[in-house]
């Protein structure tokens, strides 16, 4: 079970963020599955005193590679890109956090 947690959220993780460092755009539809990976991530591992490291080097990277890649476009598409980091990132908290509450 374990490794399938994994393996999805770094498959919804590379959906989302590859595209956009490849320059192809926002998908919206893959930044709902990124966060809904992320939150079947923390429903499973949010009291657990460890989680994998393979998942903590993702986590921790998502953040700023999405707003990495904002840098690469303009106006609006660029502040969705800044505002999905944000969601991410308060999503990957939650994850983390027992007592954190979800941003939806």
């Amino acid at each position: 079970m374990h490794e399938e947690l994994v393996s999805q959220l770094d498959d919804a993780a590379e959906a989302f963020v590859g595209p956009l460092r490849l320059n192809d755009g926002f998908d919206q539809l893959a930044l709902d599955e990124l966060c809904r990976q992320i939150d079947q991530f923390g429903h499973q591992w949010r009291t657990s005193e460890v989680i994998p490291k393979s998942v903590a080097l993702l986590l921790s990277d998502l953040y700023p590679a999405i707003s990495a890649c904002a840098d690469l476009y303009a106006g609006e598409e660029r502040q969705r890109m800044i505002d999905a980091a944000v969601r991410v990132g308060e999503r990957v908290t939650y994850a983390l956090d027992p007592t954190g509450e979800p941003e939806m």
